[in-house]
């Protein structure tokens, strides 16, 4: 790839590095003449905790991924790094890099870790110009297909924009670029495409940083990808920027309710949501977003909310109750994994004519007492077939049953939906969602 491209790239990714973060993590490098500077950055998602030696001198010890240290002073010539599993003589990298005197390197323990290996960044330390900010570059996150990168005004229109970096695959280092300090904003998106999966919103950049970003896997919040900052403040040597926006989805569990449009801030979200669909998360920005329900084609409004959404967290807003006293249920999400072998659920009572009800998973009470419009917290079972009962609560009477499966690693919500009554059209019944 040409390195004009890759400054482009350098530019965009520099932008996303916030005031308050950088402020006062000025440049340059205090090596004596005869020794080198090295760092570490754990950024195998998958792999365990990690102990790092250098030169035989430990770094870091029980390190989880993301964990960055500070520079350390090490001797010059052939080195070596050793990344062993935590407490463990396990060494998952064992390399012998050159360590020139005077220069700063940085060691990235990058890929899933079952193909573990180390990215070296090598640097000459030297601090950037006045008024500039230096800056390099990594795609560090293994399951982020290539992507295309925009830096631009904060606030501007994708559509018609070129991308300031095309197709920029794993594993890729930039080389050096200052720039200006400034306002900025950043989004990834899949390459070729022009939906955001990352953006930073605007954000600023101080003169005088040194800073290496590195994209790296984000199994929560609204972006598959989060970027670690590493700085060359001692005190502070790592930062973590994540997505600003929310994600949100609905689900149409009104029974007696026609088919609905869907509409955020105005714009039209999903249309033609039958009973009982749900329409994938979609990220919005954070903040008060007004969320409208209509009657499919229409400007008929049944439900119009101005939740507060908070950055990095998921909802799902819920038409629920009767057509003729339709309201909505916002929910916040929780779509960390769970623990391995596991997957994670939670219920919701959604049925607007139901009494309090109990759930029972494979005959095992699970919840007790849920009136309507409850939703549990999400519970942590071993992953694998289950039966659910909604039972009329203090009683062995069964309202409603169903048959699932839940795969490990997998977080979902079970909604009771439909109407207990024995002349309505949609029975009473369990939806089962796949929150992740």
């Amino acid at each position: 790839m040409k390195r004009n491209t890759w400054q482009k790239w350098c530019a965009a990714m520099a932008s996303l590095t916030a005031v308050a973060l950088i402020a006062g993590c000025n440049g340059g490098s205090d090596n004596n003449n005869s020794q080198a500077k090295v760092r570490v950055l754990h950024a195998s998602p998958d792999a365990p905790a990690v102990d790092v030696v250098i030169n035989s001198a430990a770094i870091a010890a029980n390190a989880p991924f993301k964990t960055a240290t500070a520079f350390t002073n090490t001797n010059s010539g052939k080195g070596s790094v050793r990344v062993n599993v935590a407490g463990t003589n396990t060494t998952v990298i064992n390399a012998s890099p050159d360590f020139n005197a005077g220069r700063s390197y940085t060691i990235i323990a990058a890929n899933k870790v079952a193909a573990i290996e180390p990215l070296i960044i090598d640097d000459d330390g030297v601090a950037p110009s006045s008024g500039q900010v230096k800056v390099r570059v990594v795609h560090g996150a293994p399951s982020a297909p290539a992507v295309d990168v925009y830096v631009t005004a904060p606030n501007a229109v994708l559509t018609g924009t070129t991308p300031t970096l095309a197709a920029v695959p794993f594993k890729a280092i930039s080389g050096v670029l200052q720039v200006a300090a400034g306002n900025y904003q950043i989004r990834v998106t899949a390459a070729g495409s022009k939906a955001a999966v990352f953006d930073a919103g605007t954000v600023a950049l101080a003169a005088g940083a040194d800073l290496v970003l590195v994209a790296v896997d984000q199994n929560t919040g609204a972006s598959p990808i989060s970027l670690i900052g590493l700085t060359t403040d001692a005190a502070a040597p790592r930062f973590e920027l994540t997505d600003t926006r929310a994600q949100l989805r609905a689900f149409h569990a009104s029974p007696d309710a026609p088919n609905v449009d869907i509409l955020v801030d105005n714009a039209i979200a999903a249309s033609n949501v039958p009973y009982p669909t749900a329409v994938g998360f979609v990220a919005v920005p954070s903040g008060s977003r007004n969320v409208k329900v209509n009657a499919t084609g229409t400007a008929t409004t049944v439900i119009d909310v101005t939740p507060t959404l908070a950055a990095g967290k998921a909802y799902t807003a819920y038409a629920v109750g009767f057509l003729a006293s339709i309201s909505a249920l916002l929910v916040e999400d929780n779509l960390s994994a769970p623990t391995a072998g596991n997957a994670k659920i939670r219920v919701i009572h959604g049925s607007p004519d139901a009494p309090n009800v109990d759930i029972l998973a494979n005959n095992n009470k699970v919840l007790s007492n849920v009136p309507f419009k409850t939703a549990s917290d999400y519970l942590v079972v071993p992953a694998g077939a289950y039966n659910f009962k909604v039972n009329v609560a203090g009683t062995a009477t069964t309202a409603t049953q169903a048959d699932v499966t839940l795969a490990a690693g997998k977080v979902y919500t079970a909604i009771a939906v439909g109407s207990v009554s024995p002349t309505a059209k949609n029975k009473l019944g369990i939806q089962l969602l796949t929150d992740k």
